[in-house]
């Protein structure tokens, strides 16, 4: 295998930097998003403001670690039976990862983006069944912001034509090519 690029997360300031505007313009299109429907929701419920701000911060903080734990399910799914998942934090991020751990590169995008979906899909579910759709958008919102990291690393995998797998490191994703 052939390195072609290596994402590091932690240590290339210049990265930090995009990653936090994406997550910015992720916030604000969600929010703005939320409240251009939000005229258009109906809702039988009705909650007080801090209970409703209460809901939303606890759903938004046990998205968080539900979010690694969705990425640990595909590590173990798509990555075999000796697969060994570890949590951790490092500058104000919650990580689940496998670092050495090299998959192709359609497996590593599914393990990128799948808490983004799972977790999107679940809130926007339970909103519709608890007849709280309004609190379950803006969570999905604050969700979809702390998804940037996998979103900006499925971007980059994405784009990167030669890129035919991808190991888990330390610090974020090595980008590879298989020898010709």
């Amino acid at each position: 295998m052939t390195e072609l690029l290596d994402i590091d997360f932690l240590g290339d300031e210049r990265l930090r930097a995009r990653l936090t505007r994406w997550s910015l313009v992720l916030l604000a299109c969600g929010l703005v998003a939320t409240f251009a429907v939000a005229p258009l929701l109906t809702s039988g419920v009705t909650l007080h403001p801090l209970t409703a701000l209460a809901l939303l911060a606890g759903v938004t903080l046990v998205s968080l670690p539900v979010h690694e734990l969705v990425h640990a399910l595909f590590f173990r799914l798509l990555g075999g039976r000796g697969v060994r998942v570890r949590f951790g934090h490092a500058d104000g991020m919650l990580y689940a990862g496998c670092p050495g751990l090299v998959l192709t590169r359609g497996r590593f995008l599914v393990v990128l983006l799948a808490p983004t979906v799972v977790l999107t899909v679940a809130l926007v579910l339970v909103g519709m069944v608890f007849d709280l759709l309004f609190i379950a958008l803006l969570a999905v919102s604050f969700h979809l912001s702390g998804c940037a990291g996998d979103l900006l690393a499925a971007w980059i995998v994405a784009r990167e034509s030669a890129c035919t797998h991808c190991q888990d490191t330390e610090v974020g994703v090595r980008l590879l090519a298989a020898k010709a």
